[in-house]
């Protein structure tokens, strides 16, 4: 009788502990909370809109092909130009106007679209190609230097070093070491046919650069 009874009893404690979600495992009891999300690493537009608002105190509005006429007036915007592996290059200026800034970015899986250097525009100095970075083993082509002008490449990365060669428009070398900063410019080692020293990064481009126009700028509202 005793044991009949005490079945009995266990049995109504499991069917309540069940009702309760202590046994089996209610919908809420088992579920394990979802680990925080980790958030999502910047664009480059954010990017470059926070540097605009800390450098430049103007609104930003992103690409400039969603400009509005008669809403945009007088802010800032962005262009995407041309884009070599994790890096992009962006031209920056006015709404419905000639860039001012050239922005190059690179991306990294870590930090995201960060921002590795700012060039604001000159017309009266203006280089042809996109100024991607360069390193060793790349091929470059010397630009920029005008029909009379020539690049002068000397034994060392220094401006008092002696000149061995001068390299005019359309020239083309090796890198083959490099960067080294010296004098307030950045200097990279180059060879070609015939000849061999330091020149200034500059007046060096890739040939790919080349053909990689710059953007047409936001035609004015009509």
């Amino acid at each position: 009788m005793m044991h009949t009874l005490r079945l009995a009893l266990l049995g109504t404690i499991a069917l309540v502990a069940a009702g309760c979600g202590v046994i089996g495992g209610g919908d809420d009891g088992d579920k394990t909370p979802d680990p925080t999300a980790t958030p999502p690493l910047p664009t480059a537009e954010i990017v470059i809109g926070d540097w605009v608002r800390e450098n430049r105190n103007v609104d930003y509005i992103g690409d400039c092909g969603e400009s509005q006429a008669g809403v945009d007036v007088g802010k800032l915007c962005s262009t995407l130009v041309g884009q070599r592996g994790r890096n992009r290059a962006y031209h920056l200026g006015p709404t419905f106007s000639e860039y001012t800034t050239e922005l190059l970015m690179e991306e990294s899986a870590e930090a995201g679209w960060t921002i590795l250097t700012v060039m604001n525009r000159d017309p009266n100095q203006a280089i042809p190609g996109i100024d991607w970075p360069l390193e060793p083993g790349d091929g470059v082509v010397f630009v920029g230097l005008g029909e009379t002008d020539c690049l002068n490449i000397r034994e060392q990365p220094a401006v008092a070093a002696a000149a061995t060669i001068c390299m005019g428009d359309g020239n083309t070398a090796i890198i083959l070491e490099g960067p080294i900063d010296a004098d307030g410019y950045t200097w990279f080692q180059v060879a070609g046919e015939g000849f061999s020293g330091w020149a200034i990064e500059t007046y060096m481009r890739l040939p790919e650069a080349i053909a990689q126009l710059y953007a047409t700028p936001t035609p004015a509202p009509e």
